[in-house]
């Protein structure tokens, strides 16, 4: 079908995909293994690090106002109108987003899930296929790299909990850090009752499996005086980061976390997700495929690669070098919503570091 893309997600990535490339006038079908905003995963921050996307149109809970970030005391940073950082409700904005794609035409088809011999006859039968079906992709089933997506992964376990979370304050949301630990904890509010409550760590062969962080997330409840509320969900998963070397195969262009671009710093990666889609989709109705990996560097690779070095420093540097950070509200802000490289984040010049 001439002029026509499938696309296999119906997530962020998917639907941003769908909704540009329709916009563009290309003939689109998307498929979604269950039904838009369900299956979720996540924190449900919304992190507009680059300044691009703005305020979600729909599902905005709250604009986060300040940030508690715990690192053997507490810190308090205040972020400006500037900085975008909203609590969502991930399944009010999707199926939005999807409501957005079909009045412009995309055929969306639910409970349709795509396996490998599904792809290969859909990048037969369509001019392209954008793969938005997360990690790992569909597309790395059917070429065998699998594997891949677990290399600079961060690994996560969050319940959603029901209590009383006015202690935080107004629009706050919280991380902490530990000396142990090369990952964090969170309490993201969905309001005053409500709350996602997790943690990540970085993947390393000893530790990271879901047994582990299950009682390491039990054990930072009781921590942080949570353990008396009641958990309504309990989710579990990965986010995966600069693990994915090729994002064209054939005529099936990788995106969102399927291409993995996560953030390598915090694992974050609804902006980055997206900011691929639509470039996937500009880039098949410019009929420059070739150019999808460049052009999607040209965006995202500044703010990748900074956030990658800070991890790396974080990583050699250990506990120490985020407490150092932490001492400085406006060094957080930058190293958050900044495009600078990191040597002038930290004052460093020209010095290479972790390249």
């Amino acid at each position: 079908m001439k002029n026509s893309i499938a696309i296999i997600g119906g997530g962020p990535a998917g639907l941003s995909a769908a909704i540009r490339a329709a916009e563009l006038g290309l003939k689109v079908i998307l498929y979604e293994k269950g039904k838009i905003g369900t299956g979720i995963r996540c924190a449900e921050g919304f992190i507009d690090t680059l300044g691009c996307l703005g305020k979600p149109e729909s599902g905005v809970l709250f604009k986060v106002d300040n940030g508690i970030f715990f690192a053997g005391k507490a810190h308090f940073v205040s972020f400006s109108q500037d900085h975008g950082i909203w609590m969502i409700d991930r399944s009010i904005w999707q199926i939005s987003l999807a409501k957005k794609a079909q009045a412009l035409g995309v055929s969306i088809k639910e409970k349709f899930p795509i396996g490998k011999n599904q792809l290969s006859k859909l990048s037969d039968e369509y001019s392209y296929v954008i793969d938005a079906s997360g990690a790992p992709s569909v597309t790395s089933r059917m070429y065998g790299f699998v594997p891949d997506y677990l290399n600079n992964a961060m690994l996560l376990a969050q319940y959603v909990i029901e209590g009383d979370f006015r202690f935080l304050g107004k629009n706050t949301l919280k991380a902490s850090f530990e000396t142990q630990n090369f990952g964090y904890h969170y309490i993201f509010p969905k309001g005053n009752n409500i709350a996602n409550v997790g943690v990540g760590q970085y993947h390393s062969s000893d530790k990271g499996t879901k047994t582990y962080l299950r009682k390491e997330l039990d054990r930072i409840l009781k921590k942080e005086r949570l353990d008396g509320y009641r958990i309504q969900r309990k989710i579990s998963g990965f986010t995966p980061s600069l693990s994915v070397n090729r994002l064209i195969w054939g005529n099936i262009l990788l995106v969102g976390d399927a291409a993995a671009l996560c953030s390598p710093l915090h694992g974050g990666g609804v902006d980055t997700a997206c900011i691929s889609g639509r470039i996937a989709a500009e880039i098949i109705a410019s009929q420059k495929v070739d150019l999808y990996p460049i052009s999607l560097w040209e965006v995202l690779g500044k703010k990748l690669v900074r956030e990658n070095r800070i991890r790396r420093l974080w990583q050699f540097f250990g506990y120490p070098f985020i407490r150092f950070t932490f001492k400085f509200p406006s060094l957080i802000r930058s190293i958050f919503f900044s495009q600078q490289s990191i040597q002038a984040i930290l004052g460093l010049g020209s010095k290479r570091l972790f390249y």
